[in-house]
């Protein structure tokens, strides 16, 4: 077969194929002229060009978000740098959809949906537009808006339209839009937006497995991209639709049904229609740029089109990126390898040969291999252009492909398993093919007054280097330095409002000393720009819209304590003028308001860290120590009132009387009350009946020495001597004590040990069965030096090993002597009478 598309060779097929290519034929022979396309196809992209400069067209009609028309010269501003993306965003303001509360956290909260149509340097529809501007033509968009495919009242099966996951499996912030919107791609995308149909016909599987075709990467690259720039035009078009023809016309029509091709089409050929009528033009002054597979759409069918619902609908262009565009970022749609047919598309603008390409790729790959310590040198360069040649011939292919350069990569550079000694290379060839561009907008767009002042601070902050690559980069500050302040102040903003961009990974939190260090993630995000316009509605700048959000979430928040005091946290991480000195009227009444024991120990929490900022922060220490401790006498009121919590709130509940455990220990300079909080968990142990909570509060209560382990120790005794319904509660007692204890533990391990023996030995076989799974619960809590200590008694106590030889490795070493344990257990059950 070759690099030529014959579907006559591919055999098999039922189909009326003379049938076929006449319907084809009688297509491209009109004057109307239907040039079908691939999204991101360099080869397509040149001939698109060389068409639409050869007939001269007075219009140029492109299958592209028809809402975005009035963008088309700021695409083809020279300013404007691709890749960049079309973002077009609806906001459902009446609820015309019944979305909201479904797709929003509450029905007052509009849903919104969005929409990411990428471009790079050679889209076919980019050049189309380049071309027509050449040459004096018009030019418009045909698509339907995205939103005009969203079905009311139902869950979103798959985003509207072509849309994608929002464009990021890795966004870096945790706070996220009201509704997360869904992503879609040009239409005019894959082989005509429709390459998961063309994927799945019958034809493609045919030959696919004829030709020996892997992906549908490697088939397009083999038939259309290889030598595709020394072909004839209109016999590579012809080709092109012959392809996209057979590969629809063996699709189960109820997929293409099922799909959103049908909708997409009745727009599409009514506004065609329009366009010529309304200019008052004939077909032969037209162009028409589609994907393949619409060019046989029914061109009679009546079905109306859907129309776009009422509402908010703002459209934008803003910088994308090449690894957004890529397969590997999770884009269905995606381009395999944007910077390597970045490369394709120089050359063919240079005129330059197919091997120099090989050799530039193959370049980039082994540089960026020996960075990450490969030993890789010009010879292995060689070695792979001359092996990725000889592949290509023998595949059949006049040039290699990408595929042909990957394998000759692996087989010239990879001694072995690529999965286990290759995963550098395999790295280095990712990163050379994807590459990590981002683009620019021309500032004749016009910017919203905050996105503006985003990219200033950027710029001010020397952020720009790092956030101009599509790349994960660390940023170590100490926030000591007032210029590393200002950075944290600004990346906390940006967290807080969702903006995208960074996440902070590791920061002191006053608690452990390291309070003035952090460690942030940042990545560019495409969300940026989109989520800067949906905020602008609190204000103008960065610092004041942070400002009206933050309020609005505090008064959202005015009746948890737990949350009201975070966002003072945030606050002061984000450096707000004007709540440093209000800390005391904004916490003061919601601590003394709020009952809720997990919510008092939050703000505990959060207080604390507050305490131990205010030397630097422009806090009052007064302040803060009097909140600290009205927080945790109120915190103290509330303990009776978790005495027996549900089983899936007990983990919060836990964690609450730990953190005000920790802190009447170790915050000795606030004269935190241990007798008043004892007092409170004596009430409640003494009223719970949950075994495990009962657990929980008499180890807290060992552990600020108000009990001795030994108690603790007494307690699993005497339900050892109990009924046999006392004993099954043992394992959840004890899952309670390891819970929350740590030195209790470590002082008290033997009588403990002990304890647990006598209940293991008074259980019989059926109350033994049913404990086991509890006990072995309990001492997975275990951690650390308390899961050494613990094996170490347990190891003395059955004379396994002499005490100095004991070096528990916590993780290998741990398992190792466990499992000599359960071997002496199993033996000494033996001796049982059962």
């Amino acid at each position: 077969m070759g690099s030529r598309v014959d579907i006559r060779e591919v055999a098999g097929l039922v189909l009326d194929l003379p049938a076929l290519l006449g319907r084809v034929d009688r297509v491209l022979g009109q004057e109307l002229h239907w040039f079908p396309v691939r999204h991101h196809s360099p080869t397509v992209a040149h001939h698109l060009g060389a068409t639409i400069r050869a007939r001269k067209p007075a219009l140029v009609l492109i299958e592209g978000p028809c809402e975005a028309n009035h963008l088309l010269p700021h695409l083809l501003d020279r300013k404007t740098r691709p890749p960049v993306a079309i973002y077009s965003s609806y906001r459902d303001d009446d609820n015309v959809l019944g979305r909201a509360g479904i797709d929003t956290p509450a029905v007052d909260i509009p849903a919104r949906f969005a929409a990411w149509y990428p471009v790079l340097p050679y889209s076919p529809e980019l050049v189309a537009m380049a071309a027509a501007r050449e040459v004096g033509a018009d030019c418009a968009f045909i698509d339907l808006p995205h939103h005009a495919l969203i079905e009311p009242g139902q869950s979103l099966g798959r985003p509207p339209g072509n849309a994608e996951p929002p464009p990021s499996s890795d966004e870096l912030t945790t706070a996220t839009p009201s509704a997360a919107p869904p992503t879609a791609t040009l239409p005019a995308q894959e082989a005509g937006g429709a390459e998961h149909l063309i994927v799945r016909s019958e034809f493609y599987q045919r030959l696919a497995a004829a030709a020996g075709f892997r992906t549908f990467n490697e088939a397009w690259d083999s038939l259309f991209e290889v030598g595709g720039v020394r072909r004839d035009r209109e016999d590579f078009r012809r080709d092109l639709a012959y392809f996209c023809a057979a590969a629809r016309a063996t699709t189960d029509p109820q997929q293409i049904a099922d799909d959103d091709t049908l909708p997409r089409e009745r727009f599409m050929i009514r506004e065609i229609r329009r366009q010529i009528t309304q200019r008052g033009l004939g077909e032969q002054d037209v162009v028409v740029v589609t994907g393949g597979f619409h060019m046989l759409l029914d061109r009679d069918d009546p079905t109306e089109p859907p129309r776009p619902p009422p509402g908010t609908l703002h459209t934008t262009v803003v910088p994308y990126s090449y690894y957004r565009v890529a397969e590997i970022s999770g884009y269905a749609a995606g381009n395999r390898a944007p910077a390597f047919y970045q490369l394709q598309w120089d050359a063919i603008s240079k005129a330059r040969d197919h091997d120099d390409l090989v050799i530039e790729h193959v370049t980039r790959v082994l540089r960026r291999g020996r960075r990450k310590g490969d030993v890789l040198s010009s010879a292995d360069a060689i070695a792979v252009t001359q092996h990725a040649m000889m592949l290509g011939r023998l595949r059949g292919r006049s040039e290699p492909t990408l595929d042909d350069i990957e394998d000759a990569l692996l087989t010239c550079c990879c001694k072995g398993d690529p999965q286990q000694v290759g995963l550098d290379l395999l790295a280095a060839m990712r990163d050379a093919a994807v590459g990590s561009r981002v683009g620019k907008v021309t500032d004749a767009l016009g910017q919203l007054p905050i996105v503006a002042d985003f990219y200033a601070q950027v710029s001010d902050l020397s952020l720009g280097s790092i956030l101009d690559k599509d790349l994960d980069q660390r940023l170590t500050l100490d926030r000591k330095d007032p210029e590393h302040a200002r950075r944290s102040a600004f990346l906390h903003r940006l967290v807080f409002l969702g903006v995208g961009a960074c996440a902070l990974e590791t920061a002191g939190n006053g608690l452990d000393g390291t309070i003035f260090q952090e460690d942030w993630r940042l990545r560019w995000s495409p969300r940026v720009e989109p989520t800067l316009i949906e905020r602008s509605q609190y204000g103008d700048t960065i610092q004041s819209a942070a400002i009206a959000k933050l309020e609005e979430s505090l008064a959202h928040d005015r009746l948890s304590a737990g949350a009201t005091t975070r966002r003072i946290v945030e606050a002061l991480d984000m450096d707000l003028p004007g709540f440093a000195h209000r800390i005391d009227v904004i916490c003061g009444p919601t601590i003394d308001d709020d009952a809720r024991f997990v919510s008092l120990a939050e703000a505990l929490t959060h207080l604390l860290v507050l305490d131990k900022r205010a030397s630097y922060q422009g806090l009052r220490r007064d302040v803060t120590g009097e909140l600290v401790g009205r927080c945790f006498s109120r915190a103290s009121f509330a303990i009776p009132n978790i005495a027996s919590v549900p089983p899936q709130e007990e983990a919060d509940v836990i964690a609450g009387l730990v953190a005000i455990a920790d802190a009447v220990i170790s915050e000795t300079k606030l004269g935190l009350d241990r007798d008043l909080f004892a007092e409170y968990i004596k009430i409640a142990a003494a009223d719970t009946t949950v075994m495990t909570m009962r657990g929980v509060f008499l180890g807290l209560l060992a552990e600020i020495r108000i009990i001795e382990a030994g108690d603790l120790a007494a307690e699993i005794t005497g339900l050892a001597r109990g009924s046999v319904e006392t004993m099954l509660g043992a394992g959840d007692f004890v899952r309670g004590v390891m819970e929350v204890s740590r030195t209790s533990l470590m002082l008290g391990a033997d009588a403990i040990i002990e304890a647990v023996d006598e209940l293991l030995r008074a259980a019989d076989w059926e109350t033994f069965l049913t404990m086991l799974p509890r006990l072995r619960e309990a001492f997975t809590r275990l951690q650390g030096a308390d899961l050494g200590t613990m094996c170490d008694r347990v190891a003395l106590r059955y004379g396994l090993r002499e005490a100095e030889e004991l070096d528990l490795d916590l993780t290998v070493g741990a398992a190792a002597l466990m499992a000599t344990i359960d071997h002496r257990v199993a033996e000494i059950m033996d001796g049982w009478e059962l």
